[in-house]
């Protein structure tokens, strides 16, 4: 143990003696200390919506549409119920070109035209090329409701939405709270360059051959790198959580467990990058397929919609998801053991075989 202790004492000393990494690593982390505070902190969560209304004076009588603006904007509202007054706003265009334009400049989400003649009223709704698939279908759903609502017909059946699994309705996100995961989890993806190059330059240098001549072994040798990896990744991760923010009372331990797990899987991956590397610009080129790939899982965090079972199998998958879970949407620790199982299972992995491609190239 003393042995093992020694190495790490060696190891942190040069770590720190190497000024640009350890400038970058305290300047990464104030960096995403100061992006996180700088974003909005609140969603805005209204949908606004453009209204067209063209109506002749037939139908505006047989509809009772020839009442004032604030009139049928109250009618509208009744008929979203308390939810929707507070969550869609409707802004009057006097002309259907006036309301494509609101749309297309994005000052509206949605624009809704309503002609009503003699016959059977037509709802169109418009919506910008650049419209996310799932505002379009929110602004049929209200188009329909606007629809219904102003002429007086009643809907063919009630439809209530039951949700499987959490509802996570009223739980909307702000963007730097969905990023707070991502920074997270890329602080310690950049710790396969950092304990990747210490590996190499034992290597390149023979420091390690040297090491194993004495009574050192490669069990003390690798023992000692990973208390150093997990150490430095750790504390950085740790450091970064509380300036973030991401550490409450009832978020501490998960948070520990997991930042301890997804140091320990980092520092496993930077030992097979650092032993199949032969120095550090080859450690750079092969770090970076698994770099990028190790990051696909944030995605998911800010655009949903994307996820896929082929994302389960990245590693990362198991400590963005839960800091997500936990962080954002008031799960416990007790709602992601299987992905405590999952890391611990890969850390495991990937220490065993950088154990033996190191013991290949040194023994």
């Amino acid at each position: 143990m003393n042995r093992v202790f020694s190495i790490v004492k060696k190891d942190l000393t040069q770590i720190f003696r190497n000024r640009f990494i350890a400038v970058i690593s305290i300047l990464v982390i104030v960096v995403f200390a100061i992006i996180y505070n700088l974003l909005p902190s609140k969603v805005d969560e209204v949908f606004r919506m453009g209204f067209h209304l063209k109506v002749d004076e037939e139908a505006a009588e047989e509809y009772h549409l020839d009442v004032g603006k604030e009139d049928i904007e109250r009618r509208l509202s009744e008929a979203g119920g308390e939810e929707a007054e507070g969550g869609l706003e409707l802004t009057w265009a006097d002309s259907l070109e006036e309301l494509t334009n609101m749309v297309e400049n994005g000052k509206v989400r949605a624009g809704v035209s309503i002609a009503v003649s003699g016959q059977e009223p037509k709802v169109v709704l418009y919506v910008s090329s650049k419209t996310p698939s799932e505002i379009t279908e929110a602004g049929e759903a209200i188009a329909a409701e606007i629809g219904y609502a102003l002429i007086g017909y009643a809907l063919p059946a009630d439809f209530r939405a039951t949700v499987i699994g959490p509802d996570m309705a009223g739980q909307q996100i702000p963007m730097r709270d969905k990023l707070r995961v991502i920074l997270l989890a890329f602080v310690f993806l950049l710790e396969l360059y950092g304990l990747g190059n210490l590996l190499v330059e034992e290597v390149q240098r023979k420091t390690a051959e040297a090491l194993l001549v004495t009574p050192v072994t490669l069990k003390d040798f690798v023992s000692a790198k990973a208390v150093t990896g997990i150490l430095i990744a750790f504390s950085q991760g740790l450091l970064l959580a509380l300036l973030l923010r991401a550490i409450s009372v009832d978020t501490w331990l998960a948070i520990i467990v997991f930042l301890l797990l997804g140091a320990a899987m980092t520092v496993g991956l930077a030992f097979i990058m650092g032993a199949i590397s032969t120095d550090f610009i080859s450690m750079v080129m092969i770090s970076l397929i698994p770099f990028i790939a190790l990051m696909i899982p944030g995605i998911i965090v800010l655009y949903p919609g994307l996820n896929s079972p082929l994302i389960k199998a990245i590693p990362t998958y198991y400590l963005i998801e839960p800091l997500n879970g936990i962080l954002n949407y008031q799960m416990q620790l007790s709602d992601y053991l299987s992905s405590l199982l999952y890391l611990a299972l890969f850390t495991v992995a990937f220490f065993i075989l950088g154990f033996v491609i190191l013991k290949r190239k040194l023994v």
